[in-house]
């Protein structure tokens, strides 16, 4: 049979990654059990239950489980392409990051990534997602989609990989069992249909009774090549021609991807994938290795890893109580047989009825001739107390194996009401499973590099698509066209898809309609105190505008913004409207420059007033004149509705400026001659009384 070779190494390669991983599948089988609410162990439960002894349950992980989820899912991730050399700049990196993005949002990725990565990693320590291709409509075009790997225990990936990410993985399997009569409807071309016995023999993890295992075999295949750099700076990977020294040269490790559908004894199908990394996205719990002797060895752990033996320890505390309470006793007293026959209604009625007393019928020993003595109280405590103390002993060593501080008390939060206290309390629940969400960052990180290597082979012809920016709002781009053309905004654009690199990172946040609420928040302080900023009416304007699109109001919401903003991206507004706003703009210059100057000119008058002995009349004069000023400041950037308008007012201003002045200027005119009287009759009647002693002699 063809491909013998390749189908002993995929047997020899299932044999070997089913036997590393058969631990971490254990103990996320435990894992999730916990987290099922049933801790017990099959062998527990069946002794306990054949004797009728309870097993309960109190569950302390799920809270802290979602709690280490939902902050992920509140704070979504997105994968960010910077440029990276070699022919790449910012407008390349945004086209491929709009791109990515757009992939993401038809596929819904985000869930994906949460539901079939982060989730099953935090409750079970592993998790994975794919990246693969699949064709637009009845079109030839393909595209990249992300798709969910529910199951994890389906997915057999290298257990020996070394680099943090896994990202230098060898190969992987995705497996499905398959009724051996689906098998023969779906792949009627296999050489193998009839799976006798030795056929079953040569593969029997693969060939069961009535099901066949298919799998997917995804392996990194390379081939070690020579690179040589040329004088000119050309790098080329065969030797050059006689005659053509070059500088340097190296040996290259050429590698290619390739997915084989496989039952273990047949090739059914070979397809060549694009780039160098194995498009199935490994997203781990925390990652340890631990020598037990037989040399290191890795370790996954899930977040409820290390609190399964505290919790196991309350569920057997909680059992106990009820157990205890199960054993209280349902009779009360306890004496001989007779005793309770003189008064046996009385006695049935004892827990339920009140009574002054109650009779018993003495009894005598036969033996001694002694009177028996009376009916026994039975005594019995449970021991309550003890044990809720001990299960708040088993909580907090499940808050301190899961590194999460518990939800906050009524007490806490009826204390603790500022924004900060809250945000660190916040800050606390999360701290504990951070290094969870950096896996996960670090992962999506991986999916980028992926999706990024994969554009310049799936996009590679001419197409249409609607692109998604970081606003959330599509914008039509035409790939890989051969000469630039005109877009809706009536510019030249030209995208092109080709080979320059790219550098991935993750950048993460509130989502973008949070961020539209906190601009919108800040939009509205600022219009409220606009009155207070020195702008001009066209830039208030536009500033309405924008706040009245950040509140997303719909169709009317609109049609607002558009009648006191009507300025659209990319329009030019008309040279005669931009010569009457520049004109404007000087007139309402140079009466900023006027209000300034009647502000010098009645600080000075204030000076001269303050020796007055009509001060306070003035200074009230100056405060009402003040006041005039400001208003007129003030009416300038908001009353006028038109140009025309505009100049009439001012020139009333202008008029009312020259009253105050000429007011003022006659009432200092006036205090001043009032002020020269006041000081020669004051003289007058000092040089007086020094005359009288001269006529007297």
């Amino acid at each position: 049979m063809k491909d013998e070779e390749l189908l002993k190494e995929i047997r020899t390669r299932f044999d070997y990654l089913t036997d590393r991983w058969r631990k971490a599948r254990e103990e996320r089988k435990i894992d999730y059990r916990y987290l099922l609410g049933d801790p017990w162990d099959i062998k527990d439960r069946k002794a306990r239950e054949d004797v009728g002894r309870p097993c309960l349950n109190h569950d302390e992980l799920r809270q802290y489980i979602n709690q280490a989820i939902n902050a992920v899912r509140k704070n979504k991730r997105g994968i960010k392409i910077d440029p990276d050399g070699k022919g790449s700049d910012e407008k390349s990196a945004e086209l491929r990051q709009d791109l990515i993005r757009t992939i993401e949002y038809k596929c819904g990725a985000p869930s994906i990534y949460i539901t079939s990565g982060f989730e099953p990693a935090v409750r079970g320590s592993y998790g994975f997602f794919r990246i693969t291709r699949q064709y637009v409509g009845k079109s030839f075009d393909q595209e990249i989609v992300i798709k969910p790997l529910l199951n994890p225990d389906a997915v057999l990936f290298d257990w020996d990989c070394k680099e943090v990410d896994w990202s230098d993985a060898k190969d992987c399997f995705i497996l499905d069992w398959m009724l051996k009569s689906e098998f023969k409807r779906k792949y009627k071309n296999a050489e193998v249909k009839d799976f006798t016995a030795d056929i079953r023999e040569s593969a029997p993890a693969w060939i069961q009774e009535d099901r066949v295992l298919i799998a997917e075999y995804w392996r990194v295949e390379s081939k070690t090549t020579k690179l040589y750099l040329m004088e000119n700076g050309e790098i080329i990977n065969h030797k050059p021609e006689q005659g053509y020294e070059p500088l340097a040269e190296r040996e290259y490790e050429d590698k290619t991807v390739v997915q084989y559908i496989t039952n273990g004894v047949e090739i059914l199908k070979s397809i060549p994938q694009p780039g160098e990394i194995l498009p199935i996205i490994p997203v781990l719990g925390e990652e340890i290795w631990v020598d037990e002797g037989l040399g290191a060895e890795r370790k996954l752990l899930s977040l409820i890893r290390l609190a399964r033996d505290p919790q196991m320890s309350l569920a057997y505390l909680v059992s106990q109580m009820a157990e205890e309470a199960k054993l209280t006793p349902k009779a009360p007293y306890m004496g001989y047989k007779g005793q309770f026959e003189s008064d046996a209604e009385a006695w049935e009625q004892l827990t339920s009825t009140a009574r002054a007393y109650i009779q018993v019928d003495p009894m005598v020993d036969g033996a001694s001739g002694q009177v028996l003595p009376l009916p026994n109280r039975i005594q019995f405590t449970p021991h309550f107390g003890e044990y809720i103390q001990a299960q708040d002993s088993c909580r907090r060593a499940v808050q301190a194996a899961m590194g999460i501080s518990p939800l906050p008390t009524a007490a806490q939060r009826q204390n603790e009401k500022s924004g900060i206290a809250l945000q660190r309390m916040q800050e606390n629940q999360e701290v504990g499973s951070f290094h969870f969400q950096d896996n996960f960052d670090r992962q999506l990180r991986l999916a980028g590099r992926v999706m990024d290597s994969w554009l310049n082979v799936v996009y590679d012809s001419e197409r249409e698509l609607m692109l998604q920016k970081n606003d959330d709002t599509f914008y039509r781009a035409r790939l890989n066209t051969e000469a630039p053309y005109i877009d809706e905004k009536n510019q030249e654009q030209q995208f092109k898809i080709d080979e320059s690199q790219h550098h991935v990172t993750i950048s993460t946040g509130p989502s973008n309609a949070s961020q539209r609420e906190e601009a919108s928040d800040f939009l509205d302080v600022l219009i409220s105190n606009l009155k207070n900023l020195p702008i001009a009416p066209e830039q208030m304007a536009k500033l309405l505008g924008i706040a009245i699109r950040m509140k997303q109001l719909g169709p009317r919401g609109d049609e607002m913004a558009d009648l006191i903003d009507p300025k659209k991206e990319g329009q030019q507004i008309p040279p005669e409207v931009m010569q009457q706003v520049q004109q404007m703009q000087q007139q309402m210059q140079a009466l900023n420059e006027y209000a300034k100057q009647k502000e010098a000119e009645i600080a000075e008058l204030q000076k001269k007033i303050d020796a007055s002995v009509v001060e306070n009349e003035y200074k009230l004069k100056i405060e009402q004149m003040r006041i005039e000023a400001d208003l007129a400041k003030a009416e300038i950037t908001t009353k006028a509705q038109s140009i025309e308008e505009r100049l009439i007012f001012v020139e009333d201003m202008m008029k009312q400026f020259d009253i105050h002045q000429h007011e003022a200027s006659m009432q200092a005119m006036k205090q001043g001659h009032e002020q020269e009287l006041a000081e020669k009759q004051a003289q007058q009647e000092t040089a007086a009384p020094e005359a009288l002693p001269q006529e007297g002699i």
